[in-house]
């Protein structure tokens, strides 16, 4: 009887044993988010720790909209991969967008890089990635990507008007940047809608099906926004700006 009152306690430990190990296991997996751009904060996916090799200091005049400013050289800055709402046509979130470039950039100093050969637009404008002191950190040893800080927080989408700005070195990130915050339903797409829209083969754009720009397309590809967009695609301004 002792004898089996000693096997039964030696299984009765063992089990507990296996049971703590399992628990220890669980927990040793259970990670944190793996990078900063599914953050809390918004500014944090946009935040790096040091600029890049050509950024160029200048001085701001004065910020025009969410995605354009002027230099005190009286150079006018277009923010090069995104797109931010229209504030003359009055779109949503356009106010907001200025108000956020604005409250970092306006009459301040500021970084400019290039990338590539798209320094300029059609317009004479120079097409640039923003940089500041990343406001979260006063230590002046972080810096924030103004242009991917407006994307994560949903106050512009990311933009390619033609398919050469889709080789941008951080292009994957500004659609993930705009991905997370569709996700999100920050800013601009608070009421996101997924609907069905409409491509043509090698377009950068996505349409209606009643488009101006597909009337003469025999062959179109139909899929939901959310692809589009995480395709990279940009919303056609004739049918949908």
């Amino acid at each position: 009887m002792g004898q089996c009152l000693s096997i039964f306690i030696e299984l009765l430990k063992a089990a507990q044993e296996e049971e703590q190990q399992q628990q220890q296991q669980q927990t040793h997996h259970q990670e944190p988010p793996s990078t900063a751009e599914t953050s809390s904060s918004p500014n944090a996916a946009a935040t790096y720790p040091s600029l890049p090799a050509d950024a160029e200091q200048h001085r701001v005049r004065n910020v025009y909209d969410g995605d354009t400013l002027t230099l005190t050289d009286e150079r006018r800055v277009r923010f090069l991969g995104i797109d931010t709402p229209e504030i003359k046509e009055k779109q949503p979130f356009a106010q907001e967008a200025k108000a956020y470039s604005k409250d970092l950039c306006d009459k301040k100093d500021i970084w400019i890089s290039f990338d590539g050969d798209n320094k300029q637009d059609h317009y004479g404008r120079l097409l640039a990635f923003v940089w500041v002191p990343a406001p979260e950190n006063n230590n002046g040893n972080s810096y924030l990507c103004v242009n991917e800080g407006l994307v994560a927080h949903g106050f512009a989408s990311a933009y390619t008007p033609n398919n050469k700005q889709a080789k941008l070195h951080n292009w994957d990130k500004l659609v993930r940047l705009q991905s997370n915050a569709r996700t999100q339903k920050r800013g601009m797409w608070s009421n996101f809608q997924d609907d069905s829209v409409y491509k043509t083969a090698n377009g950068a754009a996505y349409h209606r099906r009643d488009c101006q720009h597909l009337t003469k397309v025999k062959h179109v590809e139909e899929l939901a926004t959310s692809q589009a967009m995480d395709r990279g695609l940009h919303a056609c301004r004739t049918c949908m700006g």
